[in-house]
């Protein structure tokens, strides 16, 4: 490959500084080098180019029309090389943190105070993947998973509601912390509340039905964990949204009756406009949890959200209705072994 005809390189910032100041003694100046400096600078950056770039005169210089065009490059070049490398620099000190998060606890959980997080942690970057697909935490797609559903060991009572999701692809090595229990609980329009009532103590409701996908089983297995019925079917049939965001809306639009967890619903930001008209709340086989896998457990900045996220979870643990088991934290192939 030819040599680029570059002027030389040492003579840019002697030049530079001289055409914004128009002063070779204040340029000098700031770049603590002597007057003599510069202009052995810029006189060997003339014969460079064959072209005066400054009229000198008794008390001042100025740019002549080539240096005035020259002297926008140089500023234009020197200002690009100086935002690389600070972007270079950032890149070494900045580590992107993944988080793989189901959708609504994104959206409606995690979203509006992650910039708390930021915040007190300058130097991580987060980065959001929203999924309710198995975490394969083992070959690191992300950093973190929050997702919901049960882990090996844990026992649970027959007849609470499943949770037909697996959160991870491999157990092997995932430590798993608790941050919410899943209670499930009723949700309308008020003016559909009437529609929604208990007989004998047991829940009837006459509207449609709002089912959530990836929760397809959570009113069947409400209904009859609290000896409840639906008569709703004829008013109406029954509905289908893809997450539960979607469904808390049609359930405020009037549309039907939806079922969602607690923690969802106390984020909402509309929950005024919701009526939960029964009382019973069932609480799911399984929980909410932060799952991180243990390669990732010295790392400060995993650490960090780690800490940072279980103490936002308590607190959000408190507007709950029901307690939350004691805080679980361990590695899960262990557990599994049991």
């Amino acid at each position: 490959m030819p040599k680029r005809p570059l002027p030389p390189l040492n003579t840019l910032r002697g030049f530079d500084a001289a055409a914004r100041h128009l002063s070779f003694t204040l340029a000098a100046n700031e770049l603590h080098l002597t007057q003599g400096a510069i202009s052995r600078q810029v006189r060997d950056l003339e014969l460079a180019l064959d072209c005066q770039l400054f009229r000198r005169m008794t008390r001042r210089i100025e740019l002549t029309p080539e240096g005035e065009d020259f002297a926008r490059t140089v500023r234009d070049c020197l200002g690009e090389l100086e935002r690389s490398a600070q972007r270079i620099g950032r890149s070494r000190t900045t580590r992107t943190l993944t988080i793989s998060i189901l959708p609504t606890i994104a959206s409606l959980w995690l979203m509006p105070r992650l910039h708390l997080f930021t915040q007190a942690n300058p130097g991580v970057e987060v980065r959001i993947i929203s999924s309710i697909e198995p975490s394969n935490l083992l070959a690191h797609e992300a950093d973190i998973a929050i997702r919901v559903g049960r882990i090996p060991g844990r026992r649970y009572e027959r007849g609470q509601p499943r949770i037909d999701l697996d959160m991870v692809t491999s157990w092997d090595g995932v430590q798993a912390d608790e941050l919410f229990p899943d209670i499930l609980r009723p949700a309308c329009a008020p003016a559909l509340a009437g529609e929604a009532m208990l007989e004998d103590g047991r829940p009837v409701v006459r509207l449609p039905l709002i089912h959530t996908s990836s929760r397809r089983h959570a009113w069947p297995d409400w209904l009859r964990a609290t000896g409840g019925r639906a008569d709703g079917r004829e008013a109406g049939g029954e509905l289908e949204f893809g997450h539960f965001f979607m469904s808390l809306d049609a359930a405020r639009q009037g549309r039907g009756i939806a079922i969602v967890p607690d923690i969802l619903l106390a984020q909402y930001d509309r929950r005024a406009e919701l009526a939960m008209p029964l009382p019973s709340e069932v609480r799911s086989a399984g929980e909410y949890y932060l799952l991180i896998h243990e390669s990732r457990l010295d790392d400060p900045r995993t650490q960090a959200f780690r800490d940072w996220i279980l103490a936002e979870s308590r607190k959000a643990r408190d507007g709950l209705t029901l307690p939350a088991d004691p805080s679980i934290s361990t590695i899960v192939s262990q557990l599994s072994e049991l």
